[in-house]
């Protein structure tokens, strides 16, 4: 408490701090999928060991000639042909080649593939001849030299691209352990009057698209008024679709909502600008729930729900909370120097090789995807370096 007996506002470490202990009370939920149906961008909820080595069989990097190196003379006799599906199986002895492909299984007496370009065909192609001797082992990927039988190929975290799905087919693997991709659920608080209405459906709207552009379910809770019965009804049925939920408007009806419903606030009164967001968390019919109550002013909203609901949805998704990746950006633009720590959206993009950011003000709507956190008393000038936070 301050001096005149309110509340004072928490500050920015603490808030993120309860943020990081929040996330704890929501982890991660696992489910099996068939690896045909897998697609990219979800994260696998299991270590993958290989059950062998990799390679299982001495193979080729080229297409050319399998040989024994260390022997007088340079021309062989050419003996066979060997494949990835169809290997030469008798060992080879001194004087003999085997006419080998990219991923051919090497065969035994072999220590060399020499290329197809550095020998020259004789005979009608019934020998070779060495024009270029290469080194023992050359052009020859050694069982296990990709990956040792027990090991670790992909770890649990892992967000899965085309490359490891691939890897997982090629593994012969079926099933897999992924987490659950979290749901959210918008919803908006106004009055009667068409004005609030129209700001609070373009406000639902424009974080709806946020958390999908994250990769999140994404779903639309509607409207409500003012009303508590109204409102109340509205979160007991978003609370049915998804365990996070998030309102925007008519803060105080939710907040007294939220005492009803005998929540409690994790985090709120933020000392930053904008400040006023509030999470709470909770139970609805026994379900855990968060909520977040965020102002119907289209900027704190967007820049509320990017500090305080994504690295949530992330956690619950098995991703670090933290993984709002934070890079260095060029300013554009100059910064002011105000007694607050202040949030503002930007616009960054690459430009000749650099990544620059230019602040937006509260009339730009669209553009924005990264947050600049401005400490109290500090100013930029445009060129500065500065830290930002992609959205």
């Amino acid at each position: 408490m301050s001096s005149s007996g309110l509340l004072k506002p928490a500050t920015l470490d603490d808030v993120f701090q309860k943020l990081e202990d929040l996330c704890k009370l929501f982890p991660p939920q696992e489910k099996t999928v068939n690896v045909t149906s897998l697609k990219t961008g979800r994260i696998l909820a299991e270590d993958i060991i290989t059950e062998y080595d990799i390679p299982a069989q001495r193979t080729s990097i080229v297409d050319g000639f399998a040989i024994i190196v260390n022997q007088l003379g340079t021309k062989r006799e050419i003996v066979g042909l060997s494949t990835a599906v169809t290997p030469y199986n008798a060992e080879l002895i001194s004087n003999e080649c085997v006419r080998i492909t990219i991923g051919g299984v090497v065969p035994d007496g072999a220590d060399t593939v020499v290329p197809i370009e550095n020998v020259a065909l004789l005979k009608e192609e019934k020998c070779i001849e060495v024009l270029r001797k290469p080194k023992e082992g050359d052009n020859i990927r050694e069982v296990g030299s990709e990956a040792k039988t027990g090991e670790i190929l992909l770890k649990d975290g892992h967000h899965l691209d085309t490359m490891s799905i691939t890897l997982l087919h090629a593994l012969g693997i079926s099933q897999v352990e992924i987490y659950k991709k979290p749901r959210v659920c918008v919803l908006s608080i106004g009055s009667d009057l068409n004005s609030n209405k129209m700001y609070g459906s373009f406000n639902r709207s424009q974080l709806l698209e946020l958390f999908q552009s994250q990769g999140f379910t994404a779903i639309d809770a509607g409207s409500s008024t003012e009303h508590i019965t109204e409102v109340e009804e509205k979160i007991r049925t978003a609370a049915s679709f998804a365990c996070v939920l998030v309102t925007v408007g008519g803060a105080q009806v939710i907040r007294e909502v939220a005492k009803t419903l005998k929540f409690k606030f994790e985090i709120q009164d933020v000392d930053s600008t904008p400040g006023n967001f509030t999470v709470s968390t909770g139970k609805i019919d026994e379900t855990p729930v968060v909520l977040s109550i965020f102002p119907e002013y289209h900027v704190s909203s967007w820049i509320g729900a990017n500090l305080f609901v994504s690295p949530i949805l992330r956690a619950m998704e098995g991703q670090n909370s933290e993984t709002s990746h934070r890079f260095k950006a060029e300013l554009t633009q100059p910064i002011s120097k105000t007694s607050e720590t202040r949030f503002l959206r930007a616009r960054s993009e690459v430009s000749k090789g650099n990544l620059i950011s230019t602040p937006l003000g509260c009339e730009d709507i669209f553009g924005a995807n990264s947050i600049l956190e401005v400490k109290s008393n500090t100013c930029f000038s445009a060129g500065d370096v500065v830290d930002l936070r992609f959205a």
